[in-house]
């Protein structure tokens, strides 16, 4: 193998550090939307339920394309809500 130094460019030899960046300037008001959008938070929690509501539940779960947990959180919601309409 020859000793002698190329004549080329090599990208290893220093630092990208100091030099300017050609990187595109990106969307401030992107990053607000993404804040806006930030899942409430949520537990894991263990509840007996007859082997039929769980059936019925995985059904309509893969008829929508919904996980099991999204839709028994929407429908949990749901008739939480109407149970305060009544009451209050």
């Amino acid at each position: 193998m020859d000793k002698r130094k190329s004549l080329g460019h090599n990208p290893l030899a220093y630092s990208l550090n100091n030099h300017s960046s050609l990187d595109f300037i990106r969307d401030i008001s992107k990053d607000a939307e993404k804040e806006e959008e930030k899942p409430s938070p949520k537990k894991i929690v263990s509840y007996y339920l007859e082997e039929k509501t769980i059936q019925k539940l995985r059904e309509i779960a893969d008829q929508k394309g919904k996980s099991y947990s999204a839709l028994a959180n929407e429908l949990l919601a749901s008739k939480l809500n109407e149970e305060e309409d009544k009451d209050g």
